[in-house]
């Protein structure tokens, strides 16, 4: 607890005091605190974010009870960031939990050509995944990231982004133990890929790319999700963990596909992702596929990030801070899941969504969520109202 109450102040006061200007001796508070040498070749800042979230869930399922947690910290990270030309060093640690789980923990250094990854971090996967939850329309992500296990990883990954092109590749190792030493907590291994393409015609924003991801399990591994509300239970899982019935998942292959659009206040984004595993009986594949549209009523546009081909943060044209109302977002998004070839049948999700940006940094979230697992002979159900207070810094 103490660790979020410190979280909390540090995440509000740097909100707070985010139009502060420069101090002497090269310190700033805009919008977190930082130091910056005089000759702008060094610096150091701290960096964090806060999701708390409340929601009612109405759980029908005959396999397990209905939750009973009202609220949460959906997460709560604080760390810094060491900046010395072309090095940057992350350290990011969630502690929102029991203990403290790493996020980003890597060396990030930029080449003539492109640019080196070297620690714990994203599997180049998903145009959903690979843009930070900050800058996210809804609460939770589509289904296919959290159903196909797209995750970080200790590895060792090469970008390159020009003329509207992206492109990486990297090779990982297992996840990072929940501790602050630097060792993987299993003997799983990766090998993943991503390109993008994105271009603007008769003014609107095209973004396409695909991804995939070679995943060779350590004691197999669990098809499972929660119905787009961390706060209610997941859905029944298809274990192919070491020992299941329904046999051990050695490997699995991972192929996702990306379609995006942006027109002024408007955008389109839409992903269809396939998971195919090696080793159980009939080698079972699993589809996921979604769509989503938004409209910002207050006129801004979704901000594009050309050279990581991904969404990036939407900052209202008349913050709550200057006098003015911030942004208003609503959206909507249709999930639809495949889970067959486990007898699980198909998880439908339909999520309505409402945002406001008071300012950069800040920002309250409103989904309403229904979603239905049809599987052969039960069924379950989640229907989930649920809000969220952000802040970031």
């Amino acid at each position: 607890m103490k660790n979020l109450t410190l979280i909390s102040v540090s995440a509000l006061a740097c909100i707070a005091s985010s139009q502060a200007d420069a101090q002497d001796g090269g310190f700033s508070a805009s919008p977190a605190p930082r130091w910056d040498s005089a000759d702008g070749e060094t610096s150091f800042k701290l960096r964090g974010r806060l999701y708390y979230d409340r929601a009612d869930v109405d759980w029908t399922s005959p396999n397990s009870a209905a939750p009973t947690d009202r609220d949460e910290y959906r997460t709560a990270r604080l760390g810094f960031e060491i900046e010395h030309g072309p090095v940057k060093f992350v350290a990011e640690y969630d502690f929102s939990g029991d203990d403290a789980k790493p996020n980003d923990v890597l060396f990030a250094i930029d080449l003539p050509e492109g640019g080196l990854r070297i620690g714990h971090f994203k599997t180049m996967n998903s145009l959903e995944e690979q843009t930070s939850s900050r800058y996210g329309t809804f609460m939770e992500r589509g289904i296919s990231t959290d159903l196909f296990g797209v995750d970080r990883r200790i590895g060792v990954a090469y970008n390159w982004a020009g003329d509207g092109f992206t492109a990486s590749v990297g090779v990982f190792g297992g996840k990072m133990d929940d501790n602050f030493a630097f060792r993987e907590s299993d003997e799983s291994s990766a090998v993943a890929a991503r390109v993008t393409w994105s271009t603007v015609i008769d003014e609107t924003r095209w973004h396409v790319g695909g991804s995939w991801r070679r995943l060779d399990h350590d004691g197999g591994a669990r098809v499972r999700v929660y119905p787009q509300a961390h706060l209610a239970n997941r859905f029944t899982a298809a274990d192919y963990r070491t020992g299941a019935a329904l046999g051990t998942a050695d490997s699995s292959d991972y192929f996702g596909l990306e379609l995006a659009a942006i027109r002024g206040p408007f955008h389109l984004h839409s992903e269809v992702a396939r998971m195919s595993l090696d080793g159980p009986t009939g080698d079972p594949s699993f589809t996921s596929g979604m769509v989503q549209a938004g409209w910002i009523l207050s006129g801004e546009t979704r901000p594009y990030k050309e050279s990581g081909g991904t969404f990036n943060r939407l900052r209202p044209d008349n913050p709550v801070t200057e006098g003015g109302w911030g942004a208003v977002e609503v959206a909507v998004r249709h999930d639809i899941s495949d889970l067959g070839d486990a007898n699980l049948g198909r998880i439908r999700s339909t999520t309505l969504g409402a945002n406001w940006y008071l300012h950069d940094n800040l920002r309250v979230m409103t989904n309403y969520v229904t979603a239905r697992m049809n599987a052969t002979g039960f069924t379950e159900s989640s229907d989930t109202i649920q809000f969220r207070l952000q802040a970031d810094f």
